[in-house]
Formats: structure tokens, sequence, C-alpha cells
């Protein structure tokens, strides 16, 4: 089964990270390259020509491709004489050895499972690395939060999450026969750690340094805060975007 799921496996990421890839060269960006590791992988793309927004449609890019795949396999276990009765989380060895049919059947069953955990994982886990989290942020953002408060909801939010995934992970894998619980697990506690180094950041004042917030699409959105008339009753200045300073430094 390890076999063919582990290739399956590896299709879905890599299609996942071609999504974000064709949603930023659509968008103007720049497109380095995808990179693959035990846990997944990140698409090295650089900032679009839409600001915010496009960060935006990039992040959510890679987890709509996960759709028309999951359409392809539950038509691949209709093929094979999957039964839609039994069509769960959970299988059993011995039905891999049943017949040719029986083993695609599983394995459709357990790609869609795959591409469904990756989806929800990524959408609704506003954790980064995950796509969530730079949807959260750019969304943020946009609405006209702060870097700092943002990055605290962002945070907070993953950690409560990922502690929660991280024991229903556990549960499926022992529980429900799922060998996606071990992943879930895996992943979980890395978003844990990863969520708890940018609340750490945020406390400490310094979340422009995180790989999130360091991005000028972010710092070009924020709205600038009221400046005060000075001591003589003149209005002050009004503030210069980061666009326009580099403008008269150059």
């Amino acid at each position: 089964m390890l076999t063919l799921y582990g290739p399956v496996l590896l299709l879905t990421i890599v299609l996942h990270e071609l999504g974000h890839c064709w949603m930023t060269r659509k968008l103007g960006g720049d497109v380095g390259g995808i990179v693959l590791w035990p846990l997944g992988g990140f698409a090295m793309v650089g900032p679009t020509d839409c600001g915010t927004s496009g960060d935006f449609r990039v992040a959510i890019a890679g987890p709509l491709t996960h759709i028309p795949q999951m359409i392809f396999w539950v038509a691949m276990f209709a093929a094979f004489g999957g039964n839609f009765s039994k069509f769960s989380m959970s299988y059993y060895l011995d039905e891999l050895s049943d017949s040719a049919a029986s083993f695609f059947v599983v394995l459709s069953q357990t790609a869609f499972w795959t591409n469904l955990f990756i989806l929800a994982f990524n959408l609704f886990v506003p954790a980064y690395p995950l796509d969530g989290g730079r949807c959260l942020a750019a969304y943020l953002i946009m609405r006209g939060y702060r870097m700092e408060k943002t990055a605290l909801i962002v945070s907070v939010t993953a950690m409560v999450l990922s502690g929660g995934l991280l024991m229903f992970g556990m549960i499926s894998f022992i529980y429900m026969h799922s060998p996606n619980g071990i992943y879930m697990a895996l992943v979980s506690a890395y978003i844990f750690s990863s969520s708890m180094n940018l609340f750490n950041l945020q406390k400490e004042g310094r979340v422009r340094e995180h790989p999130l917030f360091s991005r000028g699409v972010f710092e070009e959105r924020e709205i600038p805060e009221v400046q005060q008339p000075d001591e003589a009753g003149a209005p002050a200045s009004p503030p210069t975007s980061p666009k326009a300073e580099d403008a008269e430094m150059a």
C-alpha cells in the first residue's frame, strides 16, 4: 500500500504547491521553485502586483487544488466498484489482498480523505507556514488591524486549534485506524511550536522579524496612527508611505 500511496501523497502535495505558483504568476509575482520535506512542502514565491489581497489569493490557491482532486478520487472509487456505505477513513489490511479492484478502492478512499484533510488543515488552522495563517493575517491587515494585534490573534488562535488537532490526530490513529492521524499529530506539534515562536516575538515587540510579517506587502497596507497637532497648534504633517520614503531617499 505504501509503495503506491507514497507517490499519490507526493503528487497531491506537488499539485497543491503548483496552485500557489500558478496564482503568483497570474498576479505578476516571481516563482523561485518548490521545496518538499517530510511534513509537506512549500512554494518559494515572491510578492505579487496586487499587494495584500494578492497575498491572500496566492495563499488560498493551494488548498483549492484539492477540490478537483477529491472529485477525481471519488470517481475512481466508484469506477472500481466501491461501496459508498463503507466510505470512511478506516480500512483493514485484509481488504487490500482481496483483489486488484479492492486495492484501488482502498487507495481511492484513502487519497480522498488525505486531500480533504490537507484542504481543511490548510484553510482552517491559521498558523504560519500553513496557508490558513497567511489567509487570516492578510485578511486582518486588509481590515485595518496593525501587525502586532494581527500576530497576537494568529498565534493564540493557532495554538488553541493545533493543541486540539494534536489530540484528535492521536485518537484517530489509535482508535479509528486512520493513517492520516499520526501525520496530523506531527504537523500539529510543529504548528504549535511555530505559533509559540510568533507569540513570543509579539510579546517582545519583534513581530517584523517573523517571516510572515517581514513581507513588505503587509507594511504598506497598515493604517498609520492619527498624529496629534504640535504644541503651536499646527497640524502634523501627513505620514509618508513606505514607497514614498523610498522615492525620497533615492
